[in-house]
């Protein structure tokens, strides 16, 4: 009997392991964040390289069933590509005439396209395999 775990705990165990591992990605963000800024790279950027992590970091925590699968990777490796493209254009030609800007003001962006990249990552994947099915997320 000692050594095996029962339901609940694997699930308690679980979510243990989950929350030190992401209050160890938010420290590193403030690190890497901090720096950054020491090592004289524009506000912008940081914001686009955060406006990258969060969205897809959340897309990957909310999809955590399907991470073995080779069609999620590609579909969020698909999704990844664009994003980039999109976001260097954004930042380096329309947003060229800031050297700051702000997060808090990609927040909103960074909500849509969360919910944008849940929708299209699935469709995207279900393409690749040609299986629909429903998702139960867990967050």
């Amino acid at each position: 009997m000692h050594g095996k775990l029962k339901g609940n705990k694997i699930t308690r165990r679980r979510s243990i392991w989950e929350n030190v591992i992401l209050l160890l990605i938010g420290v590193s963000g403030f690190a890497f964040a901090g720096d950054a800024r020491k090592r004289g790279i524009d506000q912008k950027w940081l914001t686009a390289v955060f406006g990258t992590l969060i969205p897809f970091g959340f897309v990957i925590f909310a999809f955590r069933p399907r991470l073995l699968r080779w069609s999620f990777w590609a579909s969020l490796a698909m999704c990844l590509a664009v994003h980039a493209l999109l976001l260097w254009m954004l930042f380096q030609y329309i947003l060229a005439i800031f050297q700051t800007f702000p997060i808090l003001l990609w927040y909103p962006v960074m909500l849509i396209e969360t919910v944008v990249l849940l929708i299209i990552v699935k469709r995207i994947e279900e393409r690749l395999t040609g299986h629909r099915e429903t998702i139960k997320l867990s967050f």
